[in-house]
């Protein structure tokens, strides 16, 4: 396990590998942080992340929710041959569940973990109370991404670097990653910038979102994930029957809210939650107090019921 990452990773690998666990389920093996107690929220995280993006859901379990957090197939500890195909991580989803003696949870899809939070929902309903989608992916994505760029985004040394860009230079770091992450002009982002350097908490979220494991852990989850989001035809939002709520912000740069508009348009009676300025990383857009409360609502209002 060293050699793939290097010896100055092995402790941060150690760490991640204590805060979480793997169990052997009848679609293969799956590694899953866990916080809390029933009934729980299901995270399907985004892209590249793994269990370690459990934290996003702190605020759920300060409210007396449980939480799941699997490595999505070729992330951290579980195998690409448990699912490739959003369809098999969907179903290596409920074989967790079924090997943790869980029955029912709340999915909660974000960014590139839409796609399979929506196949959980269509294809295991009696195991659904409801969906929460998050700046999720809902159809075809395939970014027009120069090579240079792709290859930066699949070097571990880009993240180091970024990582210590947000602890020397944070300003710069946070104005360079909302060019990348939103739609605003300048000014804008200067604004946003400002707001998010200045607030403790949201540093702090930046910092658990650079701080990840090695890239060479997420690298085959990443390349997974691009060759399947460029496959998508359609998946089944008309077969997805629980309650739905989508989250997006109207200034998403990297996952545009068309996505929202379409899976909010293709479940039935989705509930679409607008985030008025909002950018891919909602936790430190504007209206951030809001949307957060709004989802506690719907989870509490249909897990709890």
């Amino acid at each position: 396990m060293v050699s793939l990452v290097g010896r100055a990773d092995s402790k941060k690998l150690d760490a991640l590998n204590a805060a979480s666990e793997v169990v052997e389920t009848t679609r293969g093996p799956v590694e899953f942080a866990r916080h809390g107690d029933a009934p729980y929220v299901l995270i399907f995280h985004g892209t590249p992340q793994g269990h370690h993006a459990s934290f996003v859901g702190e605020p759920l379990e300060a409210e007396g929710l449980g939480t799941i957090t699997p490595s999505r197939p070729g992330y951290l500890r579980t195998p690409l041959e448990t699912g490739r195909t959003f369809t098999d991580q969907a179903d290596a989803a409920a074989a967790l569940l079924d090997s943790l003696g869980v029955d029912r949870v709340a999915a909660y899809g974000i960014s590139g973990g839409g796609p399979s939070s929506i196949e959980f929902a269509a294809r295991h309903p009696v195991r659904v109370a409801c969906l929460m989608l998050e700046v999720a992916i809902s159809q075809r994505f395939a970014p027009d991404v120069s090579p240079l760029i792709m290859a930066l985004a699949r070097s571990s040394v880009a993240f180091r670097i970024q990582a210590r860009l947000l602890r020397w230079y944070p300003r710069f770091a946070v104005s360079q990653m909302m060019k990348v992450e939103s739609t605003h002009e300048p000014g804008e982002i200067s604004r946003i910038t400002q707001d998010v350097i200045g607030d403790p908490e949201k540093m702090d979220i930046l910092r658990q979102l650079s701080d990840g494991p090695p890239f060479g852990m997420l690298r085959a989850g990443f390349d997974n994930d691009l060759k399947q989001f460029a496959s998508i035809e359609q998946l089944p939002l008309d077969r997805v029957s629980c309650p739905t709520l989508v989250v997006h912000g109207t200034h998403d740069g990297d996952v545009p809210f068309a996505h929202a508009e379409h899976s909010a348009a293709g479940i039935r009676d989705a509930e679409l939650y607008t985030v008025e300025n909002g950018w891919h990383l909602l936790r430190l857009s504007d209206g951030a107090g809001a949307y957060l409360r709004a989802e506690l609502d719907f989870l509490k209002q249909h897990l709890l019921a």
